[in-house]
């Protein structure tokens, strides 16, 4: 088992005012949260926060955080599961730092990537919200996901994340509280791009920057939400119902790639009972495109998306997170 470090000033109390707040919802995952916390807790930096909000667990993880004897850790336990981005939420208003990174229960920090994020934002008062690239784990080996070297304007962002063109994971967003608490943190009700649709808010109004380090490990384990296609045409209905740009016309050939993309993925990979379940949830979607027009429509979006891709300074390798 990973064993999280102390030292004399931690053990006194003596901890500094926090700079940063690093946030984790957690479910069910006693067995990665070792890992997950240790990857926080290892630097030596007293003025930090690392806020754990258990989501209902029926595991061990309520207990394992009873355990725990750190200082700069805060936990609570939520006794119904509300869902991730509700933990979110919640951890966000436990803490106190003017910073808040999230870091998914399964996922890590590279060492070194707190002391960046506050130098980061230090030099940059202007940048109110920062996303990473990623080393992507899993039984296939390690996949390394960059993001472009140069920030979009906010426009050319917005349709950047629109149509998926940008590798995203929680555990990669850090943002200032009062952009955060500005734009009404995470939208509870919202099961998939949960990312992607806070940074929809945020551009909005706030300056988003692209970070070039790939300091966050992101492990696909069996369990993630991100590794299963069952959910995803639910999941997308939901995120673009939230999003009125998805009505306009330039964005109709894109949205059929991405509607049709996701059973295609699952029927690839053998997992025809998934096919099924997202075609009949696909036929109840309230807001993605149906009809014999789709499939041209899936060519012609995917062409788009391409496109959009190479006319970055750097392409990025997108992943079923997305």
């Amino acid at each position: 088992m990973t064993v999280l470090p102390t030292n004399l000033a931690m053990e006194a109390g003596l901890v500094a005012t926090p700079r940063l707040a690093v946030v984790v919802p957690a479910r069910n995952r006693r067995e990665s949260l070792p890992r997950t916390l240790a990857s926080v807790l290892c630097t030596a930096r007293t003025d930090i926060e690392l806020v754990v909000i258990d989501d209902g667990s029926t595991d061990s993880t309520e207990s394992y955080l009873a355990s725990l004897d750190d200082v700069r850790l805060k936990w609570r336990r939520i006794p119904v599961a509300a869902g991730a981005n509700q933990a979110r939420n919640q951890g966000a208003a436990l803490s106190s730092a003017p910073l808040i990174a999230f870091l998914d229960s399964d996922d890590a920090f590279r060492p070194g990537r707190v002391d960046r994020l506050i130098t980061f934002f230090d030099e940059n008062p202007d940048v109110a919200c920062t996303i990473d690239g990623f080393s992507d784990i899993s039984d296939r080996g390690e996949r390394i996901h960059r993001l472009p070297r140069l920030t979009p304007d906010s426009e050319t962002l917005r349709q950047l994340l629109l149509c998926h063109c940008i590798p995203l994971t929680n555990s990669t967003v850090t943002v200032r509280r009062a952009a955060f608490d500005a734009v009404g943190g995470y939208d509870p009700d919202l099961r998939r791009h949960q990312d992607r649709e806070l940074l929809l808010r945020l551009a909005r109004q706030h300056r988003i920057a692209f970070g070039t380090a790939t300091d966050v490990l992101k492990y696909r384990s069996a369990n993630s939400i991100s590794r299963t296609h069952a959910g995803y045409i639910k999941g997308l209905d939901d995120f673009v119902g939230r999003c009125p740009d998805y009505r306009s016309s330039g964005y109709g050939s894109i949205l059929s790639y991405l509607t049709v993309r996701g059973a295609l993925k699952a029927a690839m990979q053998g997992h025809f009972s998934i096919v099924l379940a997202e075609l009949q949830a696909w036929r109840k979607a309230d807001n993605l495109p149906g009809g014999l027009h789709v499939l041209p429509g899936y060519f012609r979006g995917r062409r788009k998306r391409h496109q959009l891709e190479q006319a970055l300074d750097q392409l990025p390798a997108t992943t079923s997170a997305e």
